[in-house]
């Protein structure tokens, strides 16, 4: 079998499916912000992925639905309008083909919802809140700038300053005339 002239020795995968991926998820999501006439496709609905095959003829499109309650409805309104679909992307691209989309629920996003909640949790029963390290790690070297460029810690932050504290800050008060 003949090598292309500009390919890679070695690089059997291409990029061109992960390209036109990005072109179809676009596509979709535009569509899916201006909304369909189909009711069961409700809640925020996002393409968080899209997988081509190499050979471009299949796009597995996962999609994030909240509320969770709405996904598997919104995932048969979407399976409807796959004809579409179709057709939009092939007036908005130069694609020859385009690939049979294919869409699947998505939850990756409520897997790592939950890890973080489960690390959260466990740094909580060993007395570690990360929250609070960030707080004291922030806290220690914060300064406050006051509208007039004046600095402040956050310990004088709050109280009014004398007129000695001030006495460097800018320009001296002027005397009143009697």
């Amino acid at each position: 079998m003949a090598r292309r002239r500009f390919e890679e020795p070695g690089r059997e995968t291409s990029i061109r499916p992960d390209r036109i991926g990005s072109l179809i998820g676009r596509i979709v999501q535009e569509r899916l912000v201006r909304g369909f006439a189909d009711p069961r496709i409700r809640g925020m609905v996002s393409v968080t992925r899209v997988d081509v095959a190499p050979d471009l003829r299949t796009a597995m499109i996962r999609i994030s639905v909240l509320p969770d309650r709405y996904g598997p409805r919104t995932l048969s309104g979407l399976r409807s309008v796959t004809g579409l679909l179709r057709r939009v992307i092939r007036d908005e691209t130069a694609l020859r083909r385009v690939p049979e989309l294919e869409f699947r629920l998505d939850d990756s996003l409520k897997r790592d919802a939950a890890l973080d909640e489960a690390i959260r949790a466990g740094l909580a029963d060993r007395g570690d809140d990360p929250r609070d390290d960030e707080a004291r790690e922030d806290g220690e070297h914060s300064e406050i700038i006051d509208a007039d460029g004046t600095r402040e810690s956050p310990e004088t932050s709050g109280r009014k300053r004398t007129f000695d504290e001030t006495a460097g800050d800018g320009p001296e008060p002027s005397e009143e005339p009697s």
